[in-house]
């Protein structure tokens, strides 16, 4: 027992002593956030002029709002914290997005899948920040957003289906 406490101590020790140690995890949860935020909107964008699914194009729509919505709270809440909110997609995004744009007549296919991938991917990185995360606003954004990520896969799965890109 006496071991544990001495444990404990010395991590809160680092934690005050180090203070960066414990926001970086906030500005990990923020870069990644954002760019799956701009990647949302950019390759809904996308969709709006290259998909000829009706559906594809009211989902795009949709992401284009909620996530613009989303970003822009992000953006002012992070920056109200003191963290550097990216203004430009990370190599991963990018990647996804050229992909997307050589893909022609066969977009919809990649861009559900994508969309698929992202909002699993977002759920859980803002489920676990929800839970764990170090600030405590950037925490109470994470679970406000949830359930609007949580039905943005809901449909994304449904349109799936139906276009048979599972």
């Amino acid at each position: 027992m006496n071991r544990s406490l001495k444990a404990m101590a010395a991590v809160t020790a680092l934690v005050f002593a180090f203070p960066g140690f414990a926001a970086e995890k906030a500005q990990t949860f923020v870069d990644k956030a954002a760019a799956g935020g701009l990647f949302e909107v950019q390759s809904s964008e996308l969709a709006l002029d290259m998909s000829k699914s009706p559906e594809v194009q009211s989902f795009a729509k949709m992401m284009i709002e909620d996530h613009g919505k989303a970003n822009a709270a992000l953006k002012a809440l992070a920056t109200k914290e003191g963290l550097k909110v990216p203004a430009t997609l990370d190599q991963k995004h990018a990647a996804k997005i050229k992909t997307l744009k050589n893909a022609g007549s066969q977009f919809d296919p990649p861009y559900v899948k994508a969309q698929l991938e992202g909002h699993q991917d977002t759920i859980k990185l803002f489920e676990g920040y929800a839970k764990d995360g170090d600030n405590t606003a950037l925490q109470a954004f994470a679970n406000e957003t949830l359930p609007t990520l949580k039905t943005h896969l809901e449909k994304i799965e449904a349109i799936s289906g139906k276009l048979g890109t599972q």
